[in-house]
């Protein structure tokens, strides 16, 4: 818990996070992967519940919100994201809310990816067609620990769109 006290005195940047989901579409700057590498070692088992090589984001009650940001901008923020992807041309147009789920692979790249639930003009397969395409190229830190590499299952995020009708 030294480490959570240290992190909200001296690093208030790493407090104001999004505390629903990690957010995969917005990217660390350089300054902050440095802190967020040089903490993760205190951190790994406050933050994640590891089986083997997998791990998962611990769960954390509402008295612990902050701890919760915190453990999702040390382990689940990327180091890059995608910028100027292009749409599929078969994308539907309006909007459309979506819940899904995704892993960080011992590489740093997003995979099972699965839909959970959709509410608007896109279906599930729409989806999960926007989402690889807007996360094709987004990057995280590795996460190794002791020497042991690892990835990260079970996150869970949130999107809304609302995809314009254009004149042309």
């Amino acid at each position: 818990m030294k480490i959570f006290l240290f992190l909200l005195l001296f690093s208030p940047s790493l407090v104001f996070a999004d505390f629903t989901s990690c957010d995969h579409k917005v990217a660390m700057t350089e300054e902050l992967l440095q802190k967020v590498i040089k903490h993760r070692k205190s951190a790994f088992s406050v933050c994640l519940d590891c089986l083997g090589s997998t791990c998962s984001l611990k769960n954390w009650n509402q008295n612990q919100i902050q701890n919760e940001a915190i453990c999702k901008r040390l382990f689940c923020t990327p180091k890059k994201v995608t910028t100027g992807y292009e749409i599929p041309a078969s994308t539907p147009r309006g909007k459309t809310n979506f819940t899904y789920t995704y892993s960080i692979s011992v590489d740093g790249k997003i995979l099972d990816i699965n839909i959970l639930n959709v509410e608007g003009v896109f279906n599930k397969k729409d989806s999960k067609k926007f989402l690889k395409a807007l996360t094709r190229k987004t990057e995280y830190e590795p996460l190794i620990h002791q020497g042991n590499e690892y990835s990260i299952t079970d996150l869970t995020s949130s999107m809304s769109l609302n995809m314009l009708f254009r004149d042309e």
